[in-house]
């Protein structure tokens, strides 16, 4: 999202604005900027969203159940009930937001398929301007959005604001061929192909700050992700590992289920390093430390993970369970499992013995797919059509690679 932001702000009609929502009105002590590199930013201080995703990790509001308990639960309950007649009331699933109503928009870009995208569809609808809908997960066209089926998705969100999202957006923006594809079948829409932007320069070296401590001495798998079963799958990552004792493996794992955390920490090999959070400006020094980086997310729930892009522009070979929008091959920068974690632990140690990658090819397929400005340029394009009220060409239903 920053990324396109950023570059759509370089086009000279396009003024972008981020509405961004935070629980602190400051960073620190420092006030938050209402602009960043040509990007207004509008920002929502909403004090108690902590504490509320924090209940509603623990508690089930639909059947009043605890799904799992947590000793904060017996303050952050009763604090939430206290303070709840001196709270600003949610917005509504599929209606418009009062805090983007009359902003003086031109067009609406939302991202991901969820319950804040159908508010923006909502409101582009009320004010007569067109709306985007990015899809951000492959889950974003699961199977029962095509449906009238009633449910909640892992994360909480409804069923019925996530299809108004996606059914009722003027255009929807895939990260994939696949999406393309699934988009036209399932939901009789055909959709716009931008894929994820990335910057390469960026993530090559000279750096502008040091690496992290765990990462100043070259080592030789890096994962990234979250502490889940069904997304990420850091268990998958761990399995491998203690196949490999002489594989020096770091985890940077943020927090998520605190089930699945624990069960790691206990679990973890002596070959495993556990890391909390490494800042996104230190990024490219980790990955250049690293000889493989390894995916192991699912392609039901992934869209097209950004890890990948970030790894290839570093020059990382890439070992994944599975090979999103055909990355792997059209780019060679790495090798897939087909989808078999059996396989994970064997092709790591290939991977690692290999110096087969063709970096100049590598470079050439993220100029030629991802380059940021190409898509910013494509995505200035569509929004001075959907404001002219033009039509725009959907993509093409096959790419060479």
């Amino acid at each position: 999202m920053w990324t396109l932001a950023q570059h759509l702000a370089r086009q000279p009609d396009i003024e972008p604005v981020c509405f961004l929502e935070t629980d602190r009105p400051r960073s620190g002590t420092v006030a938050w900027p209402a602009e960043v590199e040509g990007v207004k930013l509008e920002i929502s201080v909403s004090r108690f969203r902590a504490i509320r995703h924090a209940v509603g990790e623990c508690v089930d509001t639909e059947s009043k159940r605890i799904k799992r308990f947590s000793p904060h639960l017996l303050w952050q309950i009763p604090f939430l009930a206290m303070t709840r007649p001196f709270r600003s009331r949610d917005p509504i699933d599929s209606h418009p937001d009062p805090r983007l109503i009359d902003q003086s928009i031109d067009a609406w870009i939302s991202f991901g398929v969820n319950s804040s995208s159908s508010r923006v569809v909502a409101t582009a609808t009320a004010e007569h301007t067109p709306s985007f809908v990015c899809i951000q997960s492959n889950a974003g066209l699961e199977d029962g959005l095509a449906t009238d089926s009633e449910y909640r998705n892992e994360c909480g969100e409804p069923s019925s604001a996530r299809r108004y999202a996606l059914t009722r957006s003027d255009h929807v923006v895939c990260q994939s061929q696949w999406q393309i594809d699934r988009l036209r079948q399932m939901f009789h829409r055909e959709g716009l192909l931008a894929r994820n932007p990335i910057v390469r320069k960026d993530w090559q070296p000279p750096f502008a700050t040091p690496a992290p401590k765990p990462f100043q001495e070259q080592f030789d798998v890096l994962w990234i992700g979250r502490y889940d079963d069904f997304h990420k799958r850091p268990l998958l990552m761990l399995e491998a590992a203690k196949k490999l004792a002489h594989v020096s493996v770091k985890m940077i794992v943020n927090p998520f289920d605190p089930d699945i955390e624990r069960l790691i920490r206990h679990e973890a090999p002596k070959n495993v390093e556990l890391i909390d959070r490494v800042p996104f400006a230190q990024m490219p020094m980790v990955f250049a430390a690293a000889r493989l980086f390894v995916s192991t997310g699912s392609l039901e729930h992934e869209g097209f993970p950004n890890v990948l892009l970030q790894s290839a522009a570093s020059h990382t070979p890439i070992v994944a369970l599975s090979d999103h929008d055909n990355f792997l091959s059209r780019s060679g920068v790495g090798v897939d499992c087909n989808d078999s974690a059996e396989l994970l632990a064997q092709r790591i140690d290939e991977q690692l013995k290999s110096n087969a990658i063709n970096w100049a090819k590598v470079d050439d397929y993220l100029d030629q797919h991802h380059s940021a400005d190409l898509i910013a340029n494509n995505f200035a394009n569509w929004i001075r059509c959907s404001i002219a009220n033009e039509p725009i060409v959907p993509a093409s239903t096959s790419e060479t690679p």
